[in-house]
C-alpha cells in the first residue's frame, strides 16, 4: 500500500491529471453556469486523508476511497483499451459516416463528445470542476456538493442536529439506507430527466446501443454491492455476521428502492418515445427485457430452447423478482396485481408506450409509499419473509432464467445469515460478481459471443442449491 500525505496526493493527482487529459483540447464544459467545487480540501491529512495507524475511520475515509474504491477510477477507466472500443463502436453506430472505430483515438474530439454526452454523468462528479474529473465519482456524488458541507459539518452544533442536518440542504443523507440505495441506483440502474441543484441535468442511461457496443449490463443489487464495498465509514451497526438482521433489512429496503428507480427509468423511456424531438427515442428499449430471451444458443439440445413457448421477449425481472417478499404482508396482493398489469403491457409484441408509462408510474408511486412504511416497520421481518421463501423451495423448478435464480439466491443468503444457518456465504456457480467491483485487470467478459448470460448457468444449479438450503434449515437448532 502506498504512503499517503497531502503533498503525495497532490503530486499523484497532477500526474494522473496530465496523463488522462492528454489531447483534451477545447472540449465543451458541461458545467457552464453551474458552480463547482473540488474535493482536494477534504483529502488533506488533517481531514479525511490520514494514514495514521489507529486513526478513526472517518479520518482515513479519503485514503480508503482513493486506494480501494472503484469509483475513484471511474473516469480514468474511460480511457482504457476496453472503453476505447466501446466508445468507438458507439460512435460508429450513431454516425455511420464517421471513421472506422479502429481509427478513433481517446484524444479525438468525437471521443470526448461521447464521454461528455453519455459517460461523465456516472463516471465523474458533476459537482467537480472539469479538471478534477480524473478523480472519478468523487465524494460529492454520494454526499452532495462540497460547498454544502463547507466548514460547519465538524462543529458540535452541527452534529447535535442529528438527521435534521440533512433537511433543506444540498447534503445527501447516506446514513439512511433508503437514501443510500437511491443514490447508488441512480447510476447503477439509470435515471433520466434529472434536474436539481446537485447536478447539471445529465441523463444516466445504459441503453441497448451502449450495451451492444460492449458496456456491461446494469445488474445491480444493493445488498450484494454493500456487502463487498470497501467501506470508509463506521460499520459497527452494519455487521452481516450470523444472526444479524442487517443483511435482511438492507436487502429488503434495497429491493424496493432499486425497483422504484427501475420503474422510473422505464416510465421515462416510454414517455421519451412519444417525443419527436428526442435524438434517441428507441421503443421498445431492449434493455428492459431479459437478454437471454433473444441471445442464446440455437442448439436444440440447449435447455434454453425449451424453457418457454413465448415468441416475445420476457420483461427483465432482475429488479422485480422476490419483490413481493420485501413489501408488507397486507400489500402483497396489490403489488402482484399491479406487477401483472405492467408486465402484460410491457410484453406486448408492440407495447403501447403511454400505457407502459402510466402503469410503471402508478406502481412506482405505490412503492414509494410502501417504502416509507417498510423503512419504519418494527415488526419481525424474518418471521414474515421466511415462510414465503420456504414455500418457494418446493417450486424452484419453475425458475427458468438466470436473473430470477440469482435474485432468489441473494434473498435466501441474507435470510440464512439472519436465522444462523452457516455455509451459504460462498456464491454458487451461476452468481456473477458485479462487474463494477472487479478490477480492470481481473475483469472477464460476462458474455460469450452469443451473449448467453452467463453461459454456464443451468436451472439445475439452483435446484441443487435449494436442496442444500432446505437440508440446513431442517437440521438447524
Amino acid at each position: 500500500m502506498r504512503s499517503f500525505s497531502t503533498s503525495g496526493f497532490l503530486l499523484g493527482f497532477l500526474l494522473l491529471h496530465i496523463e488522462v487529459a492528454k489531447g483534451d483540447g477545447p472540449a465543451s464544459d458541461s458545467h457552464a453556469g453551474v458552480q463547482t467545487h473540488s474535493i482536494l480540501g477534504c483529502m488533506t491529512t488533517a481531514c479525511h486523508g490520514s494514514n495514521v495507524p489507529g486513526a478513526e475511520k472517518w479520518q482515513r475515509a479519503g485514503k480508503i476511497w482513493l486506494d480501494q474504491d472503484p469509483h475513484s477510477r471511474a473516469y480514468s477507466s474511460l480511457f482504457s483499451q476496453t472503453s476505447a472500443k466501446i466508445v468507438s463502436r458507439l460512435v460508429k453506430e450513431l454516425e455511420p459516416s464517421s471513421q472506422s472505430y479502429e481509427e478513433l483515438e481517446p484524444s479525438s474530439q468525437s471521443y470526448r463528445d461521447v464521454l461528455n454526452a453519455r459517460c461523465v454523468s456516472c463516471h465523474a462528479s458533476e459537482n467537480a470542476p472539469q479538471k478534477d474529473r480524473v478523480l472519478g465519482a468523487d465524494c460529492q456524488v454520494c454526499h452532495g456538493s462540497a460547498d454544502a458541507w463547507g466548514s460547519e459539518h465538524y462543529s458540535r452544533e452541527f452534529k447535535e442536529l442529528g438527521k435534521s442536518r440533512f433537511d433543506n440542504t444540498r447534503m445527501l443523507n447516506v446514513e439512511s439506507m433508503a437514501s443510500r440505495a437511491r443514490i447508488c441506483s441512480s447510476c447503477h440502474i439509470g435515471e433520466l430527466n434529472r434536474s436539481n441543484d446537485l447536478n447539471v441535468g445529465k441523463d444516466r442511461e445504459v441503453d441497448h446501443r451502449l450495451m451492444a457496443a460492449g458496456h456491461p449490463p446494469m445488474h445491480f443489487d444493493f445488498e450484494s454491492y454493500m456487502r463487498r464495498y470497501p467501506v470508509h465509514w463506521d460499520t459497527r451497526d452494519e455487521t452481516t455476521e450470523l444472526g444479524s438482521s442487517v443483511g435482511v433489512e438492507r436487502w429488503r429496503i434495497g429491493k424496493i428502492t432499486v425497483a422504484i428507480t427501475k420503474l422510473n427509468l422505464l416510465a421515462a423511456r416510454a414517455e421519451r418515445s412519444t417525443d419527436s424531438s428526442a435524438k434517441l427515442n428507441d421503443w421498445p428499449e431492449l434493455t428492459e427485457y431479459s437478454c437471454t430471451s433473444c441471445h442464446h444458443s440455437l442448439d436444440q439440445s440447449n435447455w434454453r430452447q425449451t424453457r418457454s413457448a413465448k415468441s416475445i421477449a420476457n420483461w427483465d425481472d432482475w429488479c422485480i423478482s422476490q419483490l413481493d417478499c420485501s413489501v408488507r404482508e397486507q400489500s402483497r396482493d396489490e403489488l402482484m396485481s399491479q406487477l401483472t398489469t405492467l408486465k402484460r403491457s410491457v410484453e406486448q409484441l408492440s407495447p403501447e408506450s403511454r400505457l407502459v408509462a402510466m402503469n410503471a408510474s402508478t406502481l412506482r408511486r405505490w412503492l414509494e409509499i410502501e417504502l416509507d412504511h417498510v423503512s419504519s416497520d418494527s415488526e419481525n421481518t424474518v418471521d414474515r419473509i421466511l415462510p414465503k421463501l420456504m414455500s418457494r423451495l418446493e417450486h424452484v423448478d419453475e425458475i427458468r432464467n438466470w436473473e430470477s435464480a440469482t435474485q432468489w439466491y441473494i434473498a435466501t443468503r441474507v435470510l440464512s445469515e439472519r436465522i444462523g444457518v452457516a455455509g451459504l456465504n460462498v456464491p454458487v456457480p451461476f452468481v456473477v460478481e458485479d462487474p463494477f467491483l472487479v478490477s480492470e485487470k481481473k475483469r472477464e467478459p460476462m458474455f460469450s459471443k452469443d451473449f448467453d448470460t452467463p453461459k454456464p448457468f443451468h436451472p439445475d444449479m439452483l435446484k441443487n442449491y435449494s436442496n442444500n438450503l432446505m437440508q440446513q434449515l431442517r437440521t438447524r437448532p
